[in-house]
């Protein structure tokens, strides 16, 4: 199989290397600053930034997966990479048929009660992350290219060298918002598998799935067991009035196969 990674990252790299160890052909794009470690993986890379539309020569693949993150050194909005980077990509691609995995985000829910949500549940994200998401979402089913698309959204990722709020913990900082709200969370190695799972079953082409771990804890019981582990004490948690909602990842278990390594985050943190 010939694999497209656009957003060689955190995730996207994880994935293209599950990709590669399986002995496929990936393609990896880059903004240019490791090519050269991308080719020494055996990985093909591709010098672009989807926000600058520079798109016209994209390879001829099976499935492409669109994990872009937000660069802090550019000035590129969340809708400049969602939805007009979105765009770039597919008007770009070449040949039929290939499969469009979108990373999303559960940022894509506003619900603040403290309520379960799931792929059937509203959608009227108040910040711009969120709203963008769900703009490029919109975006892809509307798409000619989105007949085989699927939508992946994602709980916070977390693992090796991204430990939220690890930083503030070290030194003793307060932490905005109520201990009593929730966080939603995965590792990333298993978001990676929901990824290549969702491109080996391709009957589920044009769904979206939630991929969370499914436990989310509170801000206060994550914060203690991250300090526990630290060997710090917890911090403050300052203000915050909403308790955020519950993810679950019920659907992307039934039907994607899908089988988490790292079930909650105390099992991701000891790990991490």
């Amino acid at each position: 199989m010939r694999r497209l990674v656009v957003g060689c990252g955190y995730l996207g790299g994880r994935v293209a290397r599950l990709w590669r160890e399986a002995g496929d052909d990936v393609y990896a794009t880059t903004r240019g600053d490791n090519a050269a470690a991308l080719s020494r993986e055996g990985l093909q890379p591709l010098t672009m930034d989807v926000t600058r539309g520079v798109l016209s020569a994209l390879p001829a693949v099976d499935t492409v997966v669109f994990a872009v993150g937000r660069d802090p050194r550019s000035s590129a909005t969340m809708f400049d990479i969602h939805v007009e980077g979105l765009r770039a990509v597919l008007d770009a691609l070449r040949g039929l048929p290939v499969q469009v995995i979108y990373v999303s985000s559960t940022g894509v829910y506003a619900q603040d009660g403290g309520e379960w949500v799931d792929e059937e549940s509203v959608c009227e994200p108040v910040r711009e992350g969120g709203r963008a998401c769900v703009a490029g979402e919109r975006l892809l089913f509307a798409h000619p290219r989105g007949r085989d698309a699927v939508v992946l959204r994602l709980a916070g990722l977390y693992g090796p060298g991204r430990v939220p709020r690890s930083a503030d913990v070290a030194v003793g900082r307060s932490i905005a918002g109520s201990p009593s709200a929730f966080v939603n969370l995965i590792h990333v190695d298993d978001a990676a598998r929901a990824v290549v799972a969702a491109a080996t079953v391709r009957p589920v082409a044009s769904r979206t799935f939630v991929i969370s771990d499914g436990h989310p804890p509170t801000r206060g019981a994550y914060l203690a067991l991250l300090a526990t582990r630290m060997g710090v004490a917890p911090p403050r948690c300052e203000g915050g009035r909403g308790v955020g909602k519950r993810a679950r990842n019920d659907r992307a278990i039934r039907e994607l196969g899908w089988r988490l390594s790292y079930p909650s985050y105390r099992e991701g943190l000891a790990a991490s």
